[in-house]
């Protein structure tokens, strides 16, 4: 009668482990960047020099439970381009980066920034919703993949948590 008891109290104990869910979304800021966004775990940071054409580039990055969010910044301040052609150009450009075909665009904003919102697809990995922003000669790239797809109500939460400073 004691074991079973104890079992009892241990499947109840991993019960209530298993409905305490994810852990909280906590904003992470950046101002030397321009934005901050909210992560469920603690993002690692790369901060790439500038390239011989003058790009430099920071990478936040966590992953969690099946799920890749990053923020991707390049500061385009030597770029010849408008803040408009870069928008337009960027779609493009990252899914030839990364081997990628895009899906349906739509328009995203944050904050007084217009942006784009596509999906991207790439082989063997499970597609991506991405939102890409200019700003102040910057390009915002936001990445959120998940072994649940791109409509995974955490991909979303995550995008929307991007705020322009």
């Amino acid at each position: 009668m004691m074991r079973r008891a104890a079992i009892l109290v241990l499947c109840g104990l991993s019960f209530l482990g298993a409905c305490s869910g994810p852990p909280p979304q906590k904003e992470y800021s950046y101002p030397a960047w321009g934005f901050a966004v909210s992560f469920r775990a603690q993002p690692k940071e790369t901060d790439y020099p500038a390239t011989a054409d003058g790009a430099h580039t920071f990478l936040v990055e966590s992953v969690l439970a099946g799920r890749d969010n990053l923020v991707n910044v390049i500061d385009g301040s030597a770029s010849t381009k408008t803040e408009d052609q870069a928008l337009s150009d960027a779609p493009a450009a990252l899914a030839k980066y990364v081997g990628g075909t895009l899906g349906p665009m739509t328009y995203a904003a944050s904050g007084k920034a217009m942006g784009r919102e596509f999906t991207l697809s790439r082989p063997g990995r499970p597609d991506s919703r991405v939102r890409v922003f200019v700003w102040h000669k910057h390009l915002y790239e936001l990445i959120a993949q998940s072994s649940l797809g791109p409509d995974d109500p955490e991909s979303k939460e995550f995008l929307a948590s991007f705020r322009l400073t």
